[in-house]
């Protein structure tokens, strides 16, 4: 599991997005990246602002299937 987000003091991540863009847009655990026991890997959005899977939005509380070279943005 991997989670995506802006760090803070109480709150630690595997992926520091904040350091791409404007710290205060980005959800302290925006999205987590899951390995299912198939061999999937999906991907949720916790956030309240849209992450784009190969152009396509994942509205927050949803969670979309990563492909091979898929492209992840997170919006700022």
């Amino acid at each position: 599991q991997i989670t995506l987000g802006r760090a803070t003091k109480d709150n630690q991540i595997d992926v520091d997005l904040a350091l791409e863009g404007p710290a205060w847009k980005i959800s302290r655990k925006q999205g987590v990246i899951k390995l299912k026991n198939n061999g999937d890997f999906f991907i949720a959005n916790e956030g309240r602002r849209p992450i784009y899977i190969d152009g396509r939005p994942v509205l927050g509380g949803n969670k979309w299937k990563l492909n091979n070279n898929s492209v992840v943005e997170v919006s700022l």
